[in-house]
C-alpha cells in the first residue's frame, strides 16, 4: 500500500431518522457523520478507457476509491460517501482479504434533483 497515492479526503455518512430540533417531528433520512479517511482514487487506465468508450459518462459520476483495510467502524453499504462535495451511494466493496491493505469501494453519485446534470 501507497500511502504517497492517498491524496483524497472521503467521509462516511450513515443515513437514519432523526428529530427536527424546531419542530420536534421525525425526520427521514438524516445523514450522521461516521468517520473521514485517506483515498486514493486511481485513474482509468487506457485499456479500459477503451474497452468502455461506448459508456458515455464522467469518471467522477462512478468513482473507485482505495482505503485502508482497518477503518475506526466497519462500512456498511447503505452508507453515502462525500467527496469534493458530492454525495455519492456505495455500490460495491471488495476488501482485500489476503494481504489486508486495501478495500476497494465503487460508488455511484447521487442525483438530489431527478435529472442527470
Amino acid at each position: 500500500m501507497k500511502l504517497r497515492n492517498m491524496t483524497e479526503r472521503i467521509t462516511f455518512y450513515s443515513v437514519q431518522m432523526g428529530i427536527n430540533p424546531k419542530t420536534h417531528r421525525p425526520i427521514k433520512d438524516q445523514k450522521v457523520k461516521e468517520f473521514t479517511v485517506w483515498a486514493e482514487v486511481p485513474k482509468l487506465s487506457v485499456r479500459e478507457f477503451v474497452q468502455n468508450s461506448s459508456n458515455v459518462g464522467f469518471r467522477k459520476e462512478s468513482p473507485t476509491f482505495l482505503i485502508a483495510f482497518k477503518t475506526r467502524k466497519e462500512i456498511q453499504s447503505n452508507w453515502l460517501i462525500n467527496w469534493r462535495g458530492k454525495w455519492y451511494e456505495i455500490t460495491g466493496m471488495d476488501p482485500d482479504y489476503a494481504k489486508r491493505d486495501l478495500t476497494k469501494i465503487t460508488a455511484q453519485e447521487v442525483v438530489q434533483n431527478g435529472s442527470d446534470r
